[in-house]
């Protein structure tokens, strides 16, 4: 529970420096003065990010579509690496030999 609970904060710290990182200083709105709403607005940039980055399909808005796409791009590559490693091992379908 413990790494579970660490991985969330790197993940929310590490998403809070990316999508503030053009900030040089506290003062995320560059209104003169370090307050909440440097803090709302931190928070704000860091959900537009986070939507923009999952609006897979680029539709503008967060749906059961992006995660279809999502599911059909993986599986294509799972399709790929799979065929890639018959391929490096000579296999042609065939269930390896029981020892």
């Amino acid at each position: 529970m413990e790494i579970v609970l660490v991985a969330i904060a790197v993940v929310v710290i590490g998403g809070f420096i990316y999508y503030n990182r053009s900030a040089k200083s506290f003062d995320v709105n560059n209104d003169g003065k370090v307050d909440a709403a440097d803090a709302k607005a931190a928070v704000q940039n860091v959900v537009e990010g986070v939507k923009a980055t999952a609006d897979v399909n680029k539709d503008g808005k967060v749906d059961s579509a992006d995660v279809k796409v999502v599911k059909e791009k993986a599986k294509a590559g799972v399709k790929k690496t799979t065929a890639k490693v018959k391929a490096a091992t000579g296999q042609r379908g065939r269930k390896p030999k029981a020892k």
